[in-house]
C-alpha cells in the first residue's frame, strides 16, 4: 500500500518541513506587533510538530527503501 502513494508521501514530507520554516519566519515577524504572545502558544510549537512530522514521515520513507532493497538481494 505504501508503495503507491510513496510520491505523495515524499510530498506532505516536503511540506511539512516547509511549514516549519514558514511558521518560525512568520512567527518572528509577529514580535513586533500586539500578537507577540501567539508566537510562543501556537506558532513554534505548531512549527516544530510539524518538523517533527515531517523528518518522521521521510526517515519512514528512507527505511522502507533500505529495508526493501535488502530484502530483493
Amino acid at each position: 500500500m505504501i508503495h503507491k502513494f510513496r510520491w505523495f508521501l515524499w510530498i506532505c514530507g516536503l511540506i511539512f518541513i516547509g511549514n516549519f520554516i514558514a511558521l518560525r519566519a512568520y512567527g518572528d515577524t509577529l514580535q513586533s506587533t500586539n500578537l507577540f504572545i501567539v508566537r510562543g502558544t501556537v506558532f513554534y510549537p505548531f512549527s516544530w510538530l510539524n518538523l517533527i512530522a515531517g523528518v518522521i514521515l521521510i526517515g519512514l520513507l528512507v527505511w522502507d527503501i533500505i529495508i526493501g532493497s535488502r530484502k530483493e538481494k
